[in-house]
């Protein structure tokens, strides 16, 4: 019964993967449309999971070790500094001027700094994946204390709730809704830095294992990484809106 209602309840996402899985069977191997060069035959591909799996899983392994590192840095510096900023008027306008300046600039060209001023690979690799996503989650985190409501805090005050209660009571789960929002597009944008970070002194990896098999003209391989990539995203991403659920049950949606 469960596995019905699952299905009923997700038969949108099931219709328009079964519509996707379609139109790309009907491009590559009916009308033969796409480059077999670069869009393999849909039944050349399983077969390849299984004679790859032990590199696919070790490079699973070795790229959550950089993304847990850095993405639970960025959350914890984003989150704290976020809610510093946007609680705090006058230090909100003398950094937010630097914080605009500096969130411009594309993590990617930082990368050959990093390479020189960090004393390994892996330490590079881990702070261009955290810088990308601090930016995000500082941005939504000042955005999100800043808009919270001011009888909020007026209420807190008159209650007289000492500073670090009403962070945590009022202020956080207050502003968490965008918050939260915000560390869901940093946790997307850590996919896509991680395949930069993993461009240099690595030897394993998602984001590596596409990149080499590009280099050597193996595209079947390279849309196994992809393909294997897109359901570690899933997977992380499903249990982050679990906890988000929980989180803000209190919401209109959940």
């Amino acid at each position: 019964m469960k596995l019905f209602a699952a299905i009923k309840d997700n038969i949108g996402v099931i219709l328009i993967f079964v519509g996707f899985l379609a139109g790309y069977v009907l491009l590559t191997d009916v009308f033969h449309v796409l480059n077999p060069f670069l869009f393999y035959s849909i039944t050349v591909i399983p077969p390849l999971f299984s004679e790859y799996f032990g590199m696919l899983f070790e490079g699973l392994k070795s790229s959550l070790s950089l993304l847990i590192w850095a993405y639970m840095l960025a959350l914890i510096f984003g989150v704290g500094l976020g809610a510093l900023v946007g609680s705090k008027k006058l230090i909100r306008k003398n950094v937010a001027p630097y914080i605009n300046a500096f969130s411009a600039i594309p993590v990617t060209l930082l990368t050959p700094y990093a390479i020189n001023l960090f004393p390994s690979f892996r330490i590079a690799s881990i702070f261009i994946i955290f810088l990308g996503c601090f930016w995000i989650i500082l941005g939504s985190t000042t955005n999100a204390v800043m808009t919270i409501d001011r009888r909020y805090l007026e209420n807190a005050a008159t209650l007289e709730i000492p500073p670090v209660q009403r962070l945590f009571r009022i202020v956080l789960p207050a502003a968490s809704p965008a918050i939260l929002t915000g560390c869901n597009i940093a946790l997307k944008l850590a996919f896509t830095l991680l395949a930069v970070a993993e461009m240099f002194g690595v030897t394993s990896g998602m984001g590596y294992f596409i990149q080499y098999y590009s280099d050597f003209g193996r595209f079947d391989l390279v849309a196994v990484g992809f393909i294997f990539m897109a359901i570690v995203l899933l997977a992380i991403l499903y249990v982050f809106d679990r906890i988000r659920g929980r989180i803000i049950h209190w919401t209109l949606n959940n």
